[in-house]
């Protein structure tokens, strides 16, 4: 019978006998979606093979005439391998043993509003993101911050909204830094599909823009909010610099409406109209700079009327 310390999941004896076949079963971290062991050694003859299984029985990856210590395995997609060796009768060798076991419990990276895969990604996965989706855009195109993939097998799909296949990567497409280029309609899908001859870091889109039929283009970002028009070409990285922006459109656009209503273009409780939410936009031509001035003499000099209105009233009272 195979040997096996308390510190191990599964451990082979030290060395393994000549004809010898075993199968570790049910190496498992329940719940979890993905799954890898960890090595603390591996040395396996020449004609000796050991194969990793899926809980099914399928073959993942098989290690012979290896010599290897600390070390982890690919990602498999599941909550359970099996172990099995085999042994000829050419000599023996130390073994193995196997003393962790890691589970991922979500398909992806979750903390993410835009497509991000695990890093590295797993062997024979396949996972549609939810859709990237932006009502109203007429174009939409999306930016990774990195793409890479390892063999033949593993390719990254886009799709349009309907499912037809826009574009197909694959590792001779791995990048950094890259923009798509531009789809008609509001909504891509990703797609990623991996085959079993080895893993990468997988992907990163971290950003994308979007045209709507005015052909005006505005960036969104991993936040998924979608940022004002003058934010054209902002980063990931935005953070605090969109929140001041925010911020000062905010201002901006309450200046305009003050302006609006003494200048008697607006009505005060005219606040549904496309005049009201789009003032901004009409007086941006004189500059937003020279209109918060203007807006800020208003205010000084409506306070000044206060203060005399103020002042004539105690006048009325005192008399």
């Amino acid at each position: 019978m195979p040997a096996a310390s308390s510190e191990s999941l599964a451990e082979s004896k030290h060395p393994y006998s000549n004809n010898f076949e075993y199968t570790w079963s049910n190496i498992s971290e329940p719940g979890a979606t993905e799954i890898r062991l960890h090595f603390s050694d591996l040395d396996i003859g020449r004609y000796d093979k050991l194969t990793i299984l899926d809980k099914y029985g399928n073959d993942l990856v098989t290690y012979s005439g290896i010599t290897k210590a600390d070390f982890w395995t690919e990602w498999y997609v599941g909550d359970t391998l099996k172990v099995k060796l085999i042994t000829g009768n050419s000599g023996t060798a130390y073994g193995f043993k196997i003393d962790e076991v890691e589970g991922r419990s979500d398909m992806c990276i979750s903390n993410s509003s835009l497509p991000e895969s695990y890093h590295p990604y797993a062997n024979n996965f396949v996972y549609k993101w939810p859709d990237i989706s932006k009502p109203g855009a007429t174009q939409i195109r999306i930016h990774f911050e990195s793409l890479n993939l390892a063999d033949t097998y593993d390719k990254l799909i886009l799709y349009d909204k309907y499912d037809n296949e826009l574009v197909t990567y694959s590792r001779f497409q791995s990048g950094n830094d890259f923009w798509t280029k531009w789809y008609t309609g509001d909504t891509l899908k990703v797609k990623l599909i991996t085959g079993n001859s080895g893993t990468a870091y997988g992907f990163k889109i971290d950003k994308g823009e979007i045209k709507n039929d005015k052909n005006i283009t505005t960036v969104f970002t991993e936040s998924a909010k979608t940022l004002d028009p003058t934010t054209e070409k902002v980063g990931h990285n935005s953070g605090e610099d969109s929140d001041d922006l925010q911020k000062y459109m905010d201002r901006f656009h309450n200046v305009s409406v003050e302006i609006a209503v003494t200048l008697n273009i607006l009505e005060e409780e005219d606040n549904q109209s496309w005049m009201y939410r789009n003032i901004q936009w009409v007086f941006s031509g004189i500059g937003g700079t020279l209109l918060v001035s203007i807006g800020g003499l208003m205010k000084r000099w409506k306070d000044k009327k206060s203060d005399n209105e103020n002042s004539e009233d105690k006048k009325l009272e005192s008399n």
